[in-house]
């Protein structure tokens, strides 16, 4: 076997046995799993340079020229919409949509005028940089609110913002790179919507585009396997047949420029909902979940272990510091522009409380790490100044605010839920005794 063959081996079988190991861990020091995954990953990676940190990055951007956090996001997703609450998502459906508009667009103006302050860039470069971390992470959120005791429809929310913003997201990096770079290639088609449509006009056809047509695709694939399975009993091969077809609408729709997300969501709700249970669909289900899991496991070592000594030395306090102030500042200011105002339309629909609290949960993940490699790729291809100057700075501040947003948000967000929701709660009770006795 070729030398670097063997060696690319060697890491991915060491970062599947760092996974096992990361669940004991865990439960020994009562820490979820996710952190300690991390500084796994950042303790065989930069520390003690076992894994290697190209490797690591290539691995998680380049694997497959897709990446296998793209890749495993999928699986994750898939896996997850199978337990979409449709009542909840309903009930709810002008929050996540104010948070996956406005909640987006205003971390993007913030954490962009952020970045400009401190590292001296025009605001477009801030921007670009502020679109990139916009988007929250449902592979962070999901299992931790596994872990956690809190309301459905707080859960329920936050995890559908998550599913749903990153089209946004996605929109908002090539409107950034439309005003820096105009002649890039990776705005083609974003462009030319633009050219027709005016920039806010455009922007929303886009999104349109984005999320109606992979949606409308998944829900149809979705229906179309239960009815097939009706007839023809996959029985266990269901298990393949449907990672099969989820692999295929991932890439099918990538090939065309969609995003692959919605449809993927879509078809994994459907299977969920409206499959008959049967033995061979639970089967399916306990596949999918520990296939979830694994993916989990990959993505969080990875993105620790893909920094540098150097970037660690250089990186680290300012890297805390944005985190800090995305965290601190850039969140709660998306959080209360966004909801804020729905609060004061019809204090029934939210609490003061549960908006404290999704201002204080919002950790950024693999797609923005994805997503923070496209400025310098542009910037090199189109030979744009600014781009190659800052764009190396946007990777590596980016993958921090990744880590750290992941680290500091697992570990204290059980603590804050069970602060404000017990307190809600209490409050709650008194209130009612204090109407049953008047």
């Amino acid at each position: 076997m070729d030398v670097l063959v063997a060696a690319q081996y060697y890491q991915i079988s060491l970062i599947l046995i760092l996974a096992a190991f990361a669940i004991p861990i865990s439960r020994k020091i009562a820490v979820a799993d996710i952190p300690i995954l991390i500084i796994l990953g950042i303790f065989f990676g930069p520390v003690l340079e076992i894994i290697n940190h190209t490797f690591a990055s290539d691995f998680l951007t380049q694997f497959g020229n897709v990446g296998i956090g793209l890749l495993g996001i999928m699986i994750i997703l898939y896996y997850e919409s199978h337990y979409m609450n449709f009542r909840v998502i309903r009930r709810h459906f002008m929050r996540i949509v104010s948070l996956d508009t406005l909640g987006v667009i205003i971390t993007a103006l913030v954490g962009g005028a952020l970045f400009s302050l401190i590292f001296g860039a025009p605001f477009s470069i801030g921007f670009l940089f502020g679109a990139i971390i916009s988007p929250t992470d449902p592979a962070t959120l999901i299992p931790l609110f596994k872990r956690i005791n809190v309301k459905e429809e707080v859960s329920g929310t936050l995890v559908g913002e998550s599913l749903f913003n990153d089209p946004i997201g996605i929109i908002l990096v090539s409107i950034a790179i439309l005003f820096i770079d105009p002649s890039s290639s990776y705005i083609s088609g974003f462009s030319g919507i633009v050219n027709n449509l005016g920039l806010i006009g455009g922007a929303i056809a886009y999104f349109i585009i984005q999320v109606s047509i992979p949606a409308i695709i998944g829900i149809i694939v979705g229906f179309s396997v239960i009815i097939l399975n009706r007839f023809l009993n996959f029985e266990n091969l269901i298990v393949g047949l449907l990672l099969g077809i989820v692999i295929l609408e991932f890439t099918a729709l990538e090939a065309t420029g969609l995003t692959p997300f919605p449809a993927i969501i879509a078809t994994g709700a459907i299977v969920g909902n409206f499959s008959d249970k049967s033995i061979f669909w639970s089967r399916e289900s306990n596949f999918q979940e520990n296939l979830s899991f694994l993916s989990q496991a990959i993505i969080f070592l990875t993105l620790g272990s893909m920094l540098t000594r150097a970037q660690l030395g250089t990186y680290a306090l300012i890297g805390i510091a944005m985190t800090l102030l995305i965290i601190l500042v850039a969140r709660p200011a998306a959080v209360m522009g966004s909801l804020i105002p729905l609060f004061r339309r019809n204090k029934r629909t939210i609490d003061l409380k549960t908006i404290t609290f999704f201002s204080m949960v919002g950790p950024r993940g693999v797609v923005s790490v994805v997503m923070a490699t496209v400025p310098y790729a542009v910037g090199v291809a189109s030979n744009n100044a600014e781009l190659i100057k800052y764009g190396p700075t946007i990777a590596v501040v980016v993958s921090f605010i990744v880590l750290f947003s992941i680290v500091i948000q697992t570990i204290y967000v059980p603590y804050i839920s069970k602060r404000i929701f017990s307190e809600h709660a209490m409050n709650n009770t008194e209130n009612q005794q204090s109407e049953n006795s008047q």
